[in-house]
C-alpha cells in the first residue's frame, strides 16, 4: 500500500453511478484461457491476508473474482502489491508477506514460491535467464533467477524502498522512493552493476517510462512526508535533464503511464478527502510544455482513482476505485474520449493491470 492507511479508511463509499455494475460470473469458475483480458492485482487490506487476483475478461465483459482462492484453496497472501508476466508465467510480489508466488496463467495453480524475500515491490525482466525485484524496507534490488526461480545476488543501492523500473539497450534504470534519494540509478544488466547515478529535480522517485523517442519521464515525490513532486524528462543518450515540471505542493501525483504510441503520459492525482479539487485521471503530450491544469477524468464525488491501466488494442482507460480498502473495489472501463463506458467489481484494494493481450 502506498499511501497513508488511515487516510484511505476514513474514506466513504462513493455515490452510485450511472452504468451499472456488470455481474461477476460463478464465483468458483474460470476465466477462458483464449480471450483478452486484464489480470487484476487486488492489494487487500493491510495485515488482513487478503489480497488476491481477479481477471476482466474484455471479450465477454465479465469479472473473475478470487482467482488464486479458487484454484488453491488458500490465500494468497498479505498485500498483493504487482504482477509480472514472464516466460509465460504469472509473478506476483506479495509485499508484506515477504514473498513471490509463481502462478500458471491457465489454471492459476501455485508453481512454486520464491520466500525469504523482504517486502518485494515489482519485478523487471531484465534478460532471457534475469529479473530484478524492487525491495520496500532494505535498500537493495534482488536479482532473481527466472529459470531456476532462486535468487542469485543482490544489488546495494543508497536508500530503501526501490520502486519501478524500466529496461532499454541493455540498462535498467531504477527508481528509489525514498526521501533521501534525488537519484534513479542506470544498471548495466550484463553485470548487475550500477554504472550512474542519475540526479533530478526533487526526491522520492517512484515511476518512470519511456516514450517513443527513447526519453525517460520520472516521476517522485511524497506529499505526506512533504517532498514535492515533479516530473522530470530526461535523455539517457546525452545523460542530460532535458525539462522538469513542477507540481503545486498539494497535488499528489503518481501511476504515471503512458500510451501505445508514446506520445501521450497519463497519471492520477489524489485528494483523499475525495473533494473534485486535483483529483482524477490527467493526461498530456509529450511535447507539452506545462502540465495539465484539470483532470482528463474527473474522480467521483467522495471517492478517488488507484490502479490506472491503457488497452494497447482499443486505447480505453482503466481505472479503480479501491474503496479505502474497505470493501470491493471499483473498476471503471473509459472510452478515448472520457466516457464512462462500463464498470466492475473487484477484490479490495484494486492496484494495478496488467493486460493479457
Amino acid at each position: 500500500m502506498n499511501r497513508p492507511i488511515l487516510l484511505l479508511l476514513s474514506l466513504f463509499v462513493n455515490l452510485s453511478a450511472c452504468v451499472k455494475d456488470r455481474p461477476n460470473p460463478d464465483l468458483h469458475s474460470l476465466p477462458s484461457s483464449n480471450h483478452r483480458g486484464i489480470i487484476i492485482s487486488n492489494e487487500g487490506s493491510y495485515g488482513n491476508n487478503n489480497g488476491e487476483l481477479s481477471f476482466l475478461d474484455i471479450d465477454s465483459n465479465a469479472i473473475f473474482n478470487q482467482l488464486y482462492f479458487t484454484s488453491n484453496a488458500k490465500q494468497l497472501g498479505d498485500v498483493v502489491q504487482s504482477v509480472s508476466r514472464i516466460n509465460n508465467l504469472y509473478y506476483v510480489a506479495v509485499n508484506n508477506s515477504n514473498k513471490i508466488v509463481v502462478i500458471d496463467p491457465t489454471t492459476y495453480k501455485e508453481i512454486t514460491t520464491i520466500a525469504s524475500i523482504t517486502s518485494p515491490r515489482y519485478i523487471t525482466q531484465v534478460s532471457a535467464n534475469k529479473a530484478y525485484v524492487s525491495c520496500l524496507y532494505s535498500p537493495r534490488i534482488y536479482v532473481l533467477d527466472i529459470i531456476s526461480n532462486k535468487i542469485t545476488s543482490t544489488i546495494q543501492v543508497d536508500f530503501p524502498n526501490t520502486e519501478r523500473m524500466i529496461c532499454q539497450n541493455g540498462l535498467c534504470y531504477v527508481t528509489n522512493w525514498d526521501t533521501a534519494s534525488n537519484i534513479i540509478y542506470q544498471i548495466n544488466t550484463s553485470n548487475d552493476r550500477i554504472e550512474h547515478r542519475i540526479p533530478i529535480n526533487g526526491r522520492a522517485s517512484h515511476d518512470i517510462v519511456s516514450d517513443k523517442n527513447g526519453m525517460l519521464w520520472i516521476l517522485s515525490g511524497n506529499k505526506y512526508k512533504n517532498k514535492s513532486s515533479y516530473l522530470t524528462q530526461y535523455n539517457p543518450l546525452t545523460k542530460q535533464i532535458i525539462q522538469t515540471f513542477p507540481f503545486a505542493a498539494a497535488h499528489d501525483p503518481f501511476r504515471l503511464t503512458i500510451n501505445q504510441h508514446k506520445d501521450t503520459l497519463y497519471f492520477i492525482n489524489v485528494d483523499y478527502n475525495g473533494t473534485s479539487s486535483s483529483n482524477g485521471l490527467y493526461r498530456m503530450s509529450i511535447s507539452n510544455m506545462t502540465l495539465p491544469a484539470s483532470p482528463f477524468i474527473q474522480a467521483p464525488i467522495n471517492s478517488y482513482f488507484w490502479a490506472l491501466g491503457i488497452d494497447s488494442v482499443t486505447q480505453h482507460i482503466y481505472l479503480s476505485d479501491p474503496k479505502g480498502f474497505t470493501q470491493q473495489s471499483t473498476i471503471y472501463e473509459y472510452s478515448t474520449t472520457g466516457e464512462l463506458m462500463h464498470q466492475f467489481t473487484a477484490g479490495i484494494g484494486a492496484n494495478s493491470f496488467l493486460f493479457n493481450e
